[in-house]
């Protein structure tokens, strides 16, 4: 019998911790406490959490150590590229952990437009049709921290009106009641100057730089429920949200 990959060895003894709740308080260890040690390279160490992660028992963070997926979603299906829908699932789309100070993300827009061609491509229709859309920040102790816009094609806001009619809105939550179920995201991300407005936004010049992510949201049926707009200074206090994919059905 061919012998066991190391990764999956030093798989199975973190997994024995987790599932009996050695790191219900903290994080699991970084790669590189891992790799020292079971004395092997990063590479293998990070194999063994990515396996975890597929099998559902811990929710990777890009930058950040790996924690246990909450119990009531252990038995729970999801694509491999979806680890990111078990943290939106469990603990929304900011984990309380990853950001320090006061968050709050405050609505600054709600109005409909004409789709400008970057979303309609996104969204799937003319250049010039009508979306609702919908601005926000989120400021990490009064310090504007992200400026997000999100469009929503007619379709999806007449079944889901609170996306145009509330102050403050969770969009999966009400995009899954209205009957979609969200399977994928579609991601550019590119880092440019800052533009007038953003400076004025985030407080630098025009010499600084910006992360500008651009996605679009898609059903179980491929179609578009969503394209978003985020813009985050490059350097400061930054807060990503990362993709999310629904779950499998369980039959």
């Amino acid at each position: 019998m061919p012998k066991q990959p190391e990764y999956l060895s030093i798989a199975e003894t973190l997994r024995t911790e987790v599932l009996a709740g050695e790191y219900d308080t903290e994080p699991l260890p970084g790669n590189a406490a891992i790799a020292e040690r079971f004395d092997v390279n990063l590479k293998t160490a990070g194999r063994a959490v990515q396996q975890l992660v597929a099998e559902g028992v811990v929710i990777a963070r890009p930058g950040l150590r790996a924690v246990p997926t909450p119990p009531e979603l252990r038995n729970t299906r999801w694509p491999m590229n979806g680890r990111y829908a078990r943290a939106r699932a469990a603990r929304g789309l900011i984990f309380s952990g990853d950001v320090r100070g006061n968050v709050r993300k405050d609505t600054v827009g709600r109005e409909w437009v004409s789709a400008p061609l970057p979303i309609a491509h996104l969204l799937g229709i003319k250049e010039g049709a009508r979306v609702f859309r919908r601005r926000s920040r989120t400021l990490v102790d009064d310090v504007a921290t992200e400026d997000t816009t999100m469009f929503f094609p007619e379709p999806v806001v007449a079944a889901a009106p609170e996306l145009e009619t509330a102050e403050r809105i969770q969009v999966v939550a009400l995009i899954e009641d209205a009957g979609h179920v969200v399977t994928r995201t579609a991601n550019e991300i590119r880092a440019r100057h800052a533009s007038t407005a953003e400076q004025q936004i985030f407080g630098i010049d025009a010499h600084s730089i910006v992360i500008e992510q651009v996605h679009g949201t898609y059903g179980a049926t491929g179609e578009a429920l969503e394209a978003v707009i985020n813009v985050r200074p490059a350097q400061g206090g930054v807060i990503t949200f990362d993709t999310y994919e629904a779950p499998l059905d369980n039959d």
